[in-house]
């Protein structure tokens, strides 16, 4: 791997909470316009990991690297303003807001944008993720489907060069989930970013993303391409308790 095409990278992550070991040598790469998932039983890690990359956690041991650059320990604002995003698993949007407001937000404190161009950035990520027509309604009057697709378009509005996806389909049905995979590419595509994104639906991720990474009790015990990852023997035993015949 060129280490110029390289958006994050980490190192030796470690992390812990009190006497549990959460995370033990984490090492990642994330390359330009790469979509990678991150997989895993209950309790490995994997969001763990994203809140030590997007700084709300501070990991006890390893760096972060960012287009090069070395991030680790900046606050969280200051990483959104280095050019990381990131969703959640819970939906976090400002309820009281419309549509639009929710996303001129994310777009004034984001990567690059000036605050002249915010609304100009807003509409347009809106237009991207489908939800233009619902601009002006308010975020508590969206459905669960909408408002995911509400704070990928938050996150994409900041105009980073990584977004971080922590279970963007769940709570979807297929039909929302086929709009929403189709929005991630197109975000892809479009806006030129890289991915990391968690996911316990494995069979979307494997069939979905260039690269997969899986984590195990805190360890990272598989990397690689969707069909190596399907057979490896050690994450088919870490998903059904069990090693393969």
């Amino acid at each position: 791997m060129d280490s110029y095409a390289v958006v994050l990278r980490l190192k030796n992550i470690c992390k812990s909470f009190g006497g549990l070991q959460v995370l033990s040598n984490i090492d990642l790469d994330v390359k330009q316009n790469e979509i990678v998932g991150l997989i895993g039983p209950n309790g490995a890690g994997k969001s763990t990991l994203f809140n030590v990359i997007t700084s709300f956690y501070k990991p006890d041991c390893g760096d972060i690297f960012l287009q090069g650059n070395k991030i680790s320990g900046r606050p969280p604002h200051k990483i959104c303003c280095a050019g990381i995003a990131r969703t959640f698993q819970l939906v976090k949007t400002f309820l009281k807001m419309t549509a639009l407001e929710n996303v001129m937000v994310a777009s004034v404190y984001g990567h690059k944008c000036k605050h002249k161009d915010a609304a100009v950035n807003a509409h347009e990520t809106l237009e991207l993720v489908g939800l233009s027509a619902k601009k002006n309604i308010l975020t508590s009057h969206l459905t669960l489907s909408d408002r995911r697709l509400l704070e990928v378009a938050m996150a994409l509005s900041s105009m980073p060069v990584i977004t971080l996806l922590d279970e963007p389909m769940a709570g979807l049905n297929p039909m929302e989930i086929q709009n929403l995979l189709s929005v991630i590419r197109k975000a892809r595509n479009e806006r030129n970013i890289s991915i990391l994104w968690i996911e316990h639906k494995v069979d979307a991720v494997l069939d979905f993303c260039d690269r997969v990474a899986v984590l195990d009790y805190g360890l990272k015990i598989a990397d690689g391409e969707p069909d190596e990852i399907a057979n490896n023997p050690r994450v088919i035993e870490a998903y059904l308790g069990e090693p393969s015949a």
